[in-house]
């Protein structure tokens, strides 16, 4: 192909890009839309009086989870645990716990649903019984440190922290003495960018002198010291707590999994989601922009964790994507430069990805501390799915579940076994793709399928559809073998969810890099050698292939159809097919209430008279619930998209701008999806992103490998150059861009300073405030307080007369006399 007709191509292929980019403005205009009409106020749903909400004085507050139960027919089959946990005990475990409830009947009268709240003092106890950390008022802990803490004697017991203050005493003749200290709590060298009273967590202590004036942050919106997630945690502690201790011994995951209940979940509050809404859901907030802290704040700090993440990736995709403009637009444009433009984006990405990662690190430490969760994953449970026999535990002696390691170890052998099995079987189809593609593109029938007419050497339509079948192929398998790898790893029966999520990530990773990266590899690695080498030895079978020696225009033109899959599949089905399936549901329930004139509350009474109404609990119930596992999906979605936009952007420079807008897209859906398609989440707090970060850095690592072999290999920059030196090149380029990256991960903190400084002034001020930790008398009595002239230190005791002195001798007795 002549370089005018590579130049036409690259501007069809961008006009196709621009379409889609088109398609996506048009999908979000559509959601947001959307997002607003379903964020209109029920006109019968009566809130409560803002003027009167107060939590802790309990007015007008709302009930944070609800239970439904089904409603049993005369024949239907109810097993014993069902009937052990039937409605009646779970209500009283409930009331038994402090919790109160409020039960009534669905619209179609087949459910039962109880919605369940909790009082300010019961919280308080539940608080102090488990250490539950909060954020601590910056103007209290000033002012507390400051002032110091006597004990009931009236002396300190740790010391003021502040400027000139002084302390008194008496003297051994009675004369008042006194010192002045200077030990204020200050940055002199500008080590931090924190005040040192920011971002204080302690956990709850129902102490006296914490509580008046509260040295916790009350929040406006409820008057509460709790937030609306720390409420539903605490209460979710009082559900599944031991019933000796006052909790309800109620397994919550169990009893959905063993049909007790139907579902539990947490209920939206409208007007917190009105306020994320206004400031989420938007045309043109960037991504640095998100109401993160809102967000960790409503739904929990792991889904926080996300979007912070998924924010600060689009962010850094920006800078790369408009790199990636440029040289596309190099491309096009007859230039010099155009090949090297190519080579300096792949190098780019290679550093760009280990920069952006450090970055990361240190965004997600810094929100660690911010957030309050340092220290969170130091202690964790079992899973609640976990099935074992019981035994004493050789340790403790009390009963514990055990699961024998040779079964499990049999039983992980077997799950990756089919792993294995699943990753050839996809290759097997990958390559009868291509087999069939070479078949059909030798001739004579190359020319039935070749736009000759339009482009000499221009599009094949045999490679277009080839592209399309690879791209089918990759995003069809991945949405099956999700739930298949989530059923392996219940059946490898993990202890804890830490061990749970990681093996399965182990698992989709290993299959979706084979399955989403086999064929661009293939075409970026092998096809251009492969045709060469036939090309040789037997020259009719050359037009097989069609990319010989150089296959990266092949390359491109394979990923941007999975990147233009990837958009209009996904904006399928996270945006139409959910406002498709909302009209649906609007007709049904438009057409069931003309056909339900004569369901009334209270007939008996005609001035009260009111048609029945769904109520906002059964409104949630019939969304879709958003537990782990959709995280888990948004992630690997995610990562999936990191290997396209960094393992092969020398052959397709424009795959950042895309995964960017996107991205831009996806923060509206994901937020979209979490406000009004799904129920509130289950409230769970996170340290980090997890095994993600790990996958993410060896996706770094090969991006630097596969942009090298295609700069070196597969692309023309050194196409004048002989095979040898090619990998010469190859190698050396390799070896310093591998080194540049040690240097960089070295050079850059995981944990800032000043983010490690704010935790260990926390640890101190929580030992004070709250802990009530002494201060060394020594360093400040002793050394400090009074100047005293050094003791005399006497070779022996002075009371002990000397054996050589004789009675009587006076100048000994004066001796004597000095001494004592």
């Amino acid at each position: 192909m002549n370089r005018s007709a590579e130049q036409i191509q690259l501007i069809v292929v961008g006009g196709v890009y621009f379409f889609v980019l088109m398609l996506l403005i048009c999908s979000l205009q559509l959601l947001i839309k959307m997002a607003r009409i379903q964020m209109k106020p029920r006109q019968k749903y009566v809130k409560p009086d803002p003027l009167f909400k107060s939590y802790d004085a309990q007015q007008n507050w709302n009930w944070d989870w609800v239970m439904v139960f089904r409603v049993y027919g005369p024949d239907s089959y109810v097993s014993d645990y069902q009937r052990h946990y039937s409605l009646r005990l779970i209500v009283e475990r409930l009331e038994m716990g402090g919790l109160q409830t409020k039960l009534y009947k669905s619209y179609h009268y087949d459910k039962i649903f109880c919605k369940i709240r909790c009082t300010s003092d019961r919280l308080k106890d539940q608080a102090a019984a488990v250490d539950y950390p909060l954020l601590m008022d910056e103007t209290e802990v000033k002012m507390r440190i400051e002032r110091g803490y006597r004990d009931e004697f009236g002396k300190y017991k740790w010391y003021p922290r502040r400027d000139g203050w002084k302390l008194a005493s008496e003297g051994d003749e009675g004369e008042k003495l006194e010192k002045t200290f200077n030990n204020a709590i200050v940055d002199t060298e500008g080590q931090s960018g924190y005040a040192f009273n920011e971002h204080i967590y302690g956990k709850y202590d129902k102490r006296g002198d914490l509580q008046s004036p509260s040295v916790y942050v009350t929040y406006p919106a409820s008057n509460s010291i709790f937030r609306s997630v720390d409420r539903l945690k605490l209460m979710m502690g009082i559900m599944e707590g031991d019933i000796k201790q006052e909790g309800c011994s109620l397994i919550l995951k169990e009893l959905i999994t063993r049909g007790a209940c139907l579902a539990i979940y947490p209920l939206h509050d409208d007007d917190a989601l009105q306020t994320i809404q206004d400031r989420w859901l938007t045309y043109l907030e960037p991504p640095w922009a998100q109401p993160i802290d809102l967000v960790k704040d409503y739904f929990g700090e792991k889904v926080g964790m996300y979007f912070l993440f998924l924010g600060t990736y689009s962010t850094w995709l920006f800078y790369a994507g408009a790199l990636g403009i440029v040289t596309y637009a190099l491309e096009i444009v007859p230039s010099p430069f155009a090949v090297w433009s190519t080579t300096f984006c792949g190098i780019f990405m290679s550093m760009w990805s280990t920069v952006f990662l450090e970055h990361w690190k240190s965004t997600q430490a810094r929100a660690k501390m911010t957030w309050g969760m340092t220290g969170f994953e130091d202690t964790e449970q079992d899973r609640t799915e976990f099935e074992g026999r019981e035994i004493h535990s050789p340790v403790t002696g009390m009963p514990e579940a055990y699961f024998p390691d040779s079964e499990k170890a049999r039983r992980i052998a077997c799950s990756y076994l089919q792993v294995i099995l699943c990753m050839v079987y996809v290759s097997a189809v990958n390559a009868g793709v291509f087999y069939t593609y070479a078949y059909v593109s030798r001739w004579p029938v190359q020319g039935l399928l070749d736009f000759n007419a339009f482009f000499s050497g221009g599009f094949a339509l045999a490679k277009i559809i080839t592209n399309l079948l690879l791209a089918l192929i990759i995003q069809f398998t991945n949405g099956f073998f999700m739930p298949f790898a989530t059923r392996m790893n219940f059946i490898e029966n993990h202890r804890t969810e830490t061990a749970f999520e990681d093996n399965l990530i182990a698992k989709v990773f290993v299959f979706q890099f084979v399955n989403s990266y086999g064929a661009l590899f293939y075409v970026a690695m092998a096809q251009g050698p492969l045709s060469f080498t036939i090309g040789q030895s037997q020259p009719w079978k050359t037009q097989r292939f069609q990319c010989a020696p150089h296959c990266l225009n092949d390359v491109g033109a394979l990923l941007g159809t999975i990147f233009i899959i990837r958009v209009v599949m996904g904006n399928w089905d996270e945006v139409i097919k959910p406002y498709l399936a909302r009209l649906e549901k609007e007709y049904e329930i438009r057409k069931e209430s003309e056909n339900d004139d004569a369901e009334y509350e209270n007939p008996s009474q005609p001035e009260l008279m009111r048609k029945r109404q769904i109520s906002p609990a059964e409104e949630q119930y019939e969304k879709h619930e958003y537990d782990s596992l959709s995280l888990f999906d948004d992630y690997a979605e995610l990562v999936i998209q990191f290997g396209y936009a960094t393992l092969f952007v020398s052959a397709f420079p424009l795959a950042p701008m895309f995964a960017c807008v996107n991205n831009f897209i996806e923060i509206r859906v994901d937020g979209w999806k979490m406000c009004q398609n799904t129920r509130r989440p289950w409230p769970a707090g996170a340290e980090d992103i997890g095994t993600w970060e790990s996958i993410l850095t060896i996706m770094s690592i090969l991006a630097t490998i596969t942009n090298g072999m295609m700069i070196t290999q597969t692309s023309s920059t050194f196409d004048t150059l002989p095979e040898q030196q090619r990998l010469v090149i190859f190698i050396v380029l390799e070896w310093i861009l591998v080194g540049i990256k040690i240097v960089l991960m070295a050079a850059l903190d995981d944990v800032p300073e000043d983010v490690e400084m704010q935790i260990e002034r926390q640890d101190f001020l929580i030992s004070k405030i709250i802990g009530l930790e002494r201060d060394e008398e020594k360093d400040l009595e002793d050394d400090e307080l009074f100047e005293i002239e050094e003791p005399p230190v006497h070779a022996s005791d002075p009371g002990i007369r000397d054996p050589n002195k004789k009675e009587g001798d006076e100048e000994g007795k004066e001796k004597d006399d000095k001494d004592d």
